[in-house]
């Protein structure tokens, strides 16, 4: 179900906001920001569960390019969209979701709007978003590297090194551009600032290593899997036993 946890809010200048919500699980998060003084992509956002961090201070830049990427996004000074997928995230009985956006501009942030969709059940498949601004890193369980910039990449022509225990390959970062102008349907500016360097099938760790100075990349986003817990995933059956349950004869029939 969708939820609403911030509307129209300001944020000011250096500060940070937190929008807390109690639910059962998380699936996806979604920040809209239509700032008239184009600060619209000044925020930076965390997403915690209880004490895990699913989302490091990740810049609105990025995460609006990846929207785009996945089907929906806008990333420009006076308004920027995106929706963060994070697969599906059971949460413990004391666990709250927290959004924190965090103003690195010298003026207010406004119109700001925070929602997500929570308690949809599904399968108990969790998932984080990892930011790095180093150029040499190794990220856990990866699923999907991508590496953006605040200008455009699309003729960078630095090697980015991906190696795991099933490849090592080092394509230039103008080829991840190809990739992602490819997913968009048209020609997007905004497609022209992201790379998709990296699609692991099953969860790798992975290490990453480019040139930073030779390099347009501001930063890489790496998509992860989180590791399950036993109890999580009884509470995830057990919530879609409950959901069958509940349901009418002629709704079971629609199955």
């Amino acid at each position: 179900m969708l939820v609403t946890l911030g509307s129209n809010s300001t944020i000011n200048s250096g500060s940070t906001q937190t929008f807390q919500y109690a639910c059962n699980s998380l699936q996806s998060v979604y920040i809209r920001c239509n700032d008239d003084g184009d600060d619209s992509l000044s925020g930076h956002l965390t997403v915690q569960i209880g004490n895990d961090v699913i989302c490091n201070d990740i810049s609105f830049i990025g995460l609006a390019q990846l929207s785009l990427l996945k089907g929906g996004g806008k990333a420009t000074t006076a308004d920027a969209y995106f929706a963060v997928d994070f697969g599906s995230h059971i949460l413990e009985p004391l666990e709250n979701v927290y959004v924190t956006i965090r103003n690195n501009s010298g003026s207010a942030m406004q119109a700001v709007d925070i929602s997500a969709t929570v308690n949809e059940g599904g399968i108990y498949e969790p998932l984080k978003l990892t930011e790095y601004s180093d150029s040499v890193f190794t990220d856990s369980n990866t699923l999907c590297v991508y590496a953006y910039g605040n200008s455009s990449i699309e003729n960078d022509t630095t090697a980015f090194t991906v190696r795991n225990q099933s490849y090592s390959a080092t394509p230039q970062v103008q080829s991840g551009v190809n990739v992602a102008l490819s997913m968009v349907q048209g020609e997007f500016t905004e497609a022209k600032q992201i790379a998709v360097m990296a699609k692991n099938q099953v969860p790798l760790d992975t290490s990453i290593n480019y040139a930073p100075g030779a390099s347009n990349v501001d930063a890489v986003i790496c998509v992860s899997a989180m590791p399950k817990t036993s109890s999580k995933a009884t509470a995830s059956v057990k919530a879609g036993q409950a959901v069958l349950s509940s349901m009418t004869s002629s709704e079971r029939k629609a199955l």
